[in-house]
């Protein structure tokens, strides 16, 4: 039962929201049981739209381990949290207890239904509101209503949020088809782009489906493709599903991310396929501009880093090439889905796929297993990977990849995990 509440009072000062993610997920009868991990990323992405037009902080607490698609950490300005146990009442326990701890109890919000834990909050001067009052809140963000303009045209409601990634969010349309909605500002030139990669992406054939634009809309000034719907489910929760060979799953993703390399490659010099950033006539210049821009943008933290260091090194273990290859750089089990022990699909060739060297992707899919970015793996995967590197000749590029992969993603500071395995590697 939703116990009501709201705490539109503003006095001035920055509150803190604590939210209990399953009981607010649990007040929307729209079968969130059938996938809950699912079901909470879709709630953690509304409240990052929703943090996005307050100042306020957030902290999301989520019952259970991690999965694919809910990690821990600073997540675009929300803090997630999760409890690693399954014992009932346990996220109850944390936000009573996060609340105690403050410096200021009355400063803070829980989002909650629970008359229990309403109680112990409230007792340490917190106010509470409740989930009904909350989702309302998170459904009035202008962009989100701008997004159910665009849904409505195919008939579709936000339930049919499949997953986000760093350039659009995808819907599911039917049995055949999804909607990839582009986020708000969107060059549009860039998406006409994106379909003439897949196009020729097409000519190749790596043993799994890959996206192909069907249609292309721009509805209320909003970038939209209809795509067919790829097979199986998402990687990351097929390899912690129960029965599945995880190794035979790691293994044969990594056999996919190197068939990549085969793919049809629209240009002749090294560098991003999509969009206007500069291109170069060899690897080593390419990677020596990208890495120092991506560092110059991780700011402090990274100073120090050379980029040509990083780069000659990758290059003295792996063979430098007259003519790029495709690369999608960011072949990781996220961006793959799944049918049992095989990979089926992979996804999300956009803005990073560019023309570079050969194995460079499965060597980034190895330093991908890492806790921090796919908190599923386990060591016994991570084991298999580096079987898998030795078997086909790619040990000695290991470390110098991962290097590699680190300088690359440290200008990200939106996502606090990737961020600290940046920063761990290059430490």
């Amino acid at each position: 039962m939703d116990t009501g509440g709201s705490a539109d009072a503003d006095d001035g000062r920055t509150r803190t929201w604590v939210i209990d993610a399953l009981n607010v997920v649990g007040t929307r009868p729209d079968g969130w049981w059938r996938d809950r991990s699912g079901a909470v990323a879709r709630i953690v992405d509304e409240i990052v739209r929703w943090r996005a037009t307050i100042n306020d902080d957030v902290l999301v607490v989520v019952d259970g381990h991690p999965s694919g698609r809910v990690r821990e950490g600073m997540w675009y300005g929300v803090k997630v949290r999760l409890t690693h146990t399954s014992r009932p009442d346990a996220a109850d326990d944390e936000i009573a207890t996060t609340v105690a701890a403050a410096t200021d109890p009355t400063a803070m919000v829980v989002v909650t239904a629970d008359r229990r834990l309403r109680a112990r909050v409230e007792a340490c001067g917190a106010a509470v509101e409740g989930p009904r009052r909350f989702l309302t809140r998170l459904a009035d963000v202008a962009v989100r209503r701008e997004d159910r303009v665009v849904l409505a045209h195919f008939g579709v409601d936000e339930s049919a949020l499949l997953g986000r990634g760093g350039e659009a969010r995808v819907y599911g349309l039917d049995d055949e088809r999804v909607v990839r909605l582009s986020h708000p500002g969107t060059d549009l030139a860039m998406l006409r782009q994106r379909r003439r990669l897949l196009d020729d992406l097409a000519g190749g054939d790596i043993g799994v489906a890959l996206p192909r634009v069907l249609e292309q809309h721009v509805i209320a000034g909003r970038g939209v493709s209809v795509e067919r719907r790829l097979p199986g489910r998402d990687a990351l929760d097929v390899l912690d599903a129960d029965g599945t060979d995880r190794a035979a799953l790691v293994r044969d993703h990594l056999e996919v991310a190197r068939r990549i390399a085969t793919l049809p490659c629209p240009l002749r010099r090294f560098g991003p396929i999509i969009g206007d950033a500069p291109t170069a006539e060899t690897f080593r210049a390419w990677s020596v501009a990208r890495l120092g821009a991506r560092l110059a943008r991780g700011g402090p933290a990274f100073a120090g880093i050379d980029p040509v260091a990083v780069t000659d090194d990758l290059l003295a273990v792996l063979p430098p090439a007259d003519r790029p290859v495709v690369a999608h750089l960011d072949a990781f089990l996220g961006n793959m889905l799944a049918d049992g022990d095989r990979i089926s699909a992979v996804l999300d060739f956009g803005g990073l796929t560019a023309g570079a060297i050969a194995d460079l992707d499965p060597l980034l899919a190895v330093a991908y297993l890492a806790p921090e970015i796919t908190p599923t793996a386990v060591d016994a995967d991570r084991a298999t990977a580096r079987a898998w590197v030795a078997d086909v000749g790619l040990d000695r590029a290991v470390v110098a990849a991962r290097r590699w992969a680190a300088t690359m993603w440290a200008g990200e500071p939106d996502d606090q995990p990737l961020r600290q395995w940046c920063r761990r590697v290059l430490s």
